[in-house]
């Protein structure tokens, strides 16, 4: 477990709380101020506990959708070791895989009153699968991604996309970058996923993939890297790695 979440922190010195099980709260909270007391509980439990814990956690956090569930329990499966580490970069809960080096990593979450914070702050719809999974976490990326934006980053880059204004090429049309969500962004790249303000399968808010550099979404009508779900694209992109 060390070792394939250490290649991703090569610069950082790494503190592996949930390996110390023995300390106090006082203790962790002076190794790591950052650490709540939630994930303090968590780092003191054994591991098959914490395991089961976190995994009827997202389930109970996220929409009751069968093909998700089902990818759940699919991704559960595949995974080897949940623990919590602190780095000079953030403090995470990590995922690490069976039988193979890539790895999941979890800011802590928001609780229900921050969730209903943000929704008043921001100025754009947040579809309610995206909103509840900030209950599971605030952050969240495979190691070495940028991946899921923190709520402070959403923040900044809903007004960074505003101001943008810049109108991409979708399918024969353009969107302008002011009815544009990201809530994900590819290695640090110019890519992003975003939700799209004037798309909505189902009566929800579907997600395009975003270049900046190449000026184009991904067309909802012709291209798979646009769903019509937060959820439906979770599922993608952890999936890839399993």
């Amino acid at each position: 477990m060390e070792k394939s979440v250490a290649q991703y922190f090569k610069s950082d010195e790494i503190i592996f709380l949930s390996e110390m099980p023995e300390l106090s709260f006082e203790e962790r909270k002076a190794k790591v101020p950052r650490v709540t007391k939630g994930w303090h509980e968590l780092c003191q439990i054994p591991h098959n506990v914490r395991f089961e814990l976190i995994r009827d956690y997202w389930f109970n956090s996220l929409p009751n959708v069968l093909t998700f569930r089902a990818f759940i329990d699919r991704f559960f499966s595949q995974v080897d070791h949940v623990g919590v580490i602190a780095s000079t970069s953030g403090l995470f809960m990590t995922y690490t895989l069976k039988d193979k080096p890539e790895c999941f990593f979890g800011c802590p979450p928001l609780v229900d009153d921050e969730i209903a914070a943000l929704k008043k702050e921001i100025d754009f719809p947040l579809p309610e699968d995206y909103a509840l999974f900030f209950r599971v976490h605030n952050g969240f990326f495979k190691g070495g991604d940028t991946g899921l934006h923190s709520a402070d980053r959403l923040l900044k880059e809903r007004e960074r996309f505003k101001t943008l204004g810049k109108h991409l090429t979708l399918g024969k049309e353009t969107a302008s970058t002011e009815l544009l969500l990201p809530f994900y962004r590819s290695f640090d790249l110019d890519v992003y996923q975003c939700f799209y303000k004037e798309w909505h399968p189902d009566q929800g808010m579907g997600n395009v993939l975003c270049n900046l550099k190449e000026g184009a979404l991904s067309d909802p009508n012709t291209d798979p890297r646009a769903f019509p779900t937060f959820l439906e694209w979770l599922t993608f992109y952890m999936e890839k790695v399993l």
